[in-house]
């Protein structure tokens, strides 16, 4: 790691306050202390600085490994770790010396980067590069540089190879998640000049101006930021994969509504819609034919804790998995055993591996959860219940069971409390592939393929894996209810409130808490109208109560005053004046 001061102009520099926090944080820690940070600091702000989910955005490129990349504005180094694991050099370029220097602190192992201190017009380098990354730059340009964007452009073009790519990430204007919400740091619609935002016209038009020939968009979702999956033109954001979708907030975010209703919609009336109100952008830029135009979709597994992340590349003919980083790789290996043991159950499936990788070939065939749907929507229920049934029947017939009962159970293992009697009649599967759902499956020429299994528990009933099918078979629920599929499948109410806490464990076990409590954060306005109108109501039954009370208070002086009137007249008649020696004597009479 070389930081570089020769174009350093010393200046007074005005960081936020959060700003100096993050480079605190960085100066003081060691980036395998970040987890544990984010999970005691649950700012949004540290989170998106030192999060390895900030290189999902680019983790996935294949700048290939003799390659050298210029980063302008690394910022904190969020992207600059995945950039030089995947090229032979790396140049970034930042004005602020601070973080800088964090930067240098961050990655002082890393032979291969070298961090230049300065702003970009007043750097002058002898040297062009494959590619050029601005990821969140052009957001910032007027921190960044004193140019126009035009301008700003035709300086980098200079340190651009004949053949190379500019790798522009960007946030909409129009983007949903400006209309959806708002925050502290003025993300709303209606307050969004903390940073210069552009459309995807803007952006494509300042590009035609500098004659480069070739072009491709990718949309981030939920952005670019902490990107969980990427779609292309060649495969749009659909009903079916909203739920790559995972949007995060912070803990003062208001929420208007949420987005991906909203994308349904859109997506309902026309497919490419979607693209102008996408919240980012990636668009690669170049004079050469882009070396990712084979790439149609990624996706990684966000919610995931770091053991069980996943990267999913979706090519013309074939989709392949890779371990998200170098603690998942175990995950990948305990796929390729689930593989096998699909394959020695005698389970059809579409999936093989390598060394690497898990490879699936693309399959042009509906998944059996669309052919069921298919099947209700024609006023085929029976048969579509029939076909749920058969699914099971495969399944049951196949797996293998465990003979012995007197070994562990899956209950047993996330300490879930049942009785004998509960699990009495339920059938163990030795190696319980518990993702065997509906959506896991194609049905082709009235077979079932099974793909995706990442998922496997030694001792799991079989009724388990049928109470996941039906529970996240989200398409059906419109047409038919949980309660009756649970029914005609056999798993009874007692099975369901024993299979809810052990999906519930399992599902912690995965979870990465950070992700889940960032997409669980915010409120939405309705709640805040709510609680208005409850404090409204409370102050009008505390001032009814105040105005009962100086009721009271208003009767009980009245009563008061007449007491004393009362006692003044009698105070005042002639026979209180005659009896009071007498009543003297009585009380020297009790004295004694």
């Amino acid at each position: 790691m070389k930081l570089n001061l020769d174009f350093y102009k010393e200046q007074e520099e005005t960081l936020t306050a959060q700003e100096e926090e993050i480079i605190k944080i960085i100066n003081e820690n060691n980036k395998e202390d970040y987890y544990k940070i984010m999970q005691e600091n649950v700012n949004l702000d540290v989170i998106l600085a030192l999060s390895k989910n900030r290189q999902n955005i680019l983790d996935w490129y294949p700048f290939g490994k003799e390659a050298a990349i210029l980063e302008i504005c690394p910022n904190f180094g969020e992207l600059t770790e995945v950039l030089c694991k995947n090229a032979s050099r790396v140049v970034s370029i930042e004005n602020s010396l601070k973080k800088a220097s964090a930067i240098k602190k961050r990655y002082e192992d890393v032979q291969n980067l070298e961090v230049i201190v300065g702003s970009l017009e007043n750097i002058d380098i002898n040297e062009k590069f494959d590619y050029i990354t601005l990821v969140g730059t052009l957001e910032n340009i007027n921190s960044v540089s004193n140019c126009k964007l035009d301008d700003f452009i035709n300086l980098l073009k200079k340190y651009l190879k004949e053949n190379g790519t500019i790798l522009i990430a960007v946030d909409n204007k129009l983007g949903m998640k400006y209309f959806s919400k708002t925050d502290n740091t003025g993300i709303s619609v209606t307050n969004s000049t903390y940073k210069k935002l552009y459309t995807l016209e803007d952006i494509l038009r300042v590009i035609e101006k500098f004659d480069l020939k070739y072009k491709k968009v990718y949309y981030p979702m939920p952005d670019y930021k902490l990107t969980n999956a990427i779609f292309s033109d060649d495969k749009l954001l659909s009903k079916d994969n909203l739920s790559r979708n995972i949007v995060y907030n912070s803990e003062d975010t208001i929420k208007f509504y949420e987005e991906n209703p909203i994308y349904r919609d859109i997506i309902q009336e026309e497919s490419n819609t979607f693209k102008m109100f996408a919240n980012s952008y990636l668009v690669e830029i170049s004079n050469c034919d882009i070396k990712t135009k084979n790439i149609r979709f990624v996706s990684f597994s966000n919610m995931r804790k770091p053991e069980y992340k996943i990267k999913t590349i979706m090519e013309d003919e074939y989709v392949y998995k890779y371990s998200g980083n170098s603690c998942s790789k175990k995950h990948l290996d305990n796929i390729k055993k689930n593989i096998e043991i699909i394959k020695k159950s005698n389970l059809k499936t579409v999936d093989s591996y390598d060394e690497e990788k898990i490879i699936s070939k693309y399959v042009n065939a509906h998944t059996l959860d669309k052919v069921i749907v298919d099947l209700v929507k024609a006023s085929k229920k029976d048969e579509a219940i029939n076909l749920m049934k058969l699914f099971g029947e495969e399944l049951l017939q196949k797996l293998e069971k465990s003979e012995d009962k007197s070994c562990e159970n899956v209950f047993d293992k996330y300490n879930v409390e049942y009785e004998k009697k509960d699990i009495k009649n339920m059938t163990f599967i030795k190696n319980g592939l518990w993702d065997l759902v509906f959506q896991n499956c194609f049905y082709i020429n009235g077979e079932f393929y099974f793909y995706d299994q990442e998922w496997i528990e030694e001792n799991l009933p079989f009724e388990f894996i049928i109470y996941r099918a039906i529970k996240y078979f989200t398409r059906i629920k419109k047409y038919i209810s949980d309660e009756e599929l649970f029914e005609v499948l056999d798993i009874s109410k007692d099975k369901i409130r024993l299979f809810d806490k052990l999906d519930d464990k399992i599902q912690e076990k995965i979870r990465n808490e950070i992700m889940w409590n960032l997409h669980t954060k915010g409120t939405y306005v309705l709640n805040l109208r709510v609680n208005e109108e409850k404090l409204n109501n409370k102050i009008i039954m505390l001032e009814n109560k105040i105005e009962n009370k100086d009721n009271e208070i208003k009767i009980l002086k009245e009563q008061i005053e007449n007491l004393k009137n009362e006692l003044t007249g009698i105070y005042d008649s002639r026979a209180w004046k005659i009896t009071e020696p007498l009543r003297k004597i009585g009380e020297n009479m009790r004295k004694k």
